[in-house]
């Protein structure tokens, strides 16, 4: 059975819609990024994440790479919250998402540490820091 010429229409203007929601979501992340000052200091920069948003961000560090469904059996909010505040923590530079299908995964940034030549994450650096702080 052939597909009518509306629906192929239909779809053109959906994968279109989806390409410039991509690039429109990849332009603002540069200027979030190019907007937002450097801290070098991840410690002080944790400190400055409300409790809530922190929250989340250790239970992504627990997980690894996870969605907001996996982070909110972990924090015991809803999804929908997770989300937002997944969004907020990609958008302020903590954390990195990939897509897979239809689910959004996120995982933390990492870094290059130029003292050890190894990739540290800013959690791992905080509970560092934490460990010499409280010996």
């Amino acid at each position: 059975m052939p597909v009518p010429e509306y629906d192929i229409n239909i779809i053109a203007l959906l994968n279109d819609l989806d390409d410039r929601l991509r690039q429109l979501e990849s332009r603002v992340t540069e200027v979030e990024i190019r907007f937002s000052p450097p801290v070098d200091d991840k410690m002080a920069m944790f400190l400055t994440v409300p409790d809530s948003i922190r929250k989340s961000l250790l239970a992504v560090s627990t997980l690894g790479s996870c969605n907001a469904d996996e982070v909110s059996e972990i924090t015991g909010r809803h999804r929908s919250i997770e989300n937002k505040y997944l969004n907020e923590l990609y958008r302020s530079g903590w954390l990195k998402r990939d897509r897979k299908g239809k689910k959004i995964f996120y995982s933390l940034k990492k870094k290059l540490d130029a003292d050890k030549h190894q990739y540290v994450s800013a959690v791992e650096e905080l509970e560092s820091k934490l460990d010499q702080l409280l010996g």
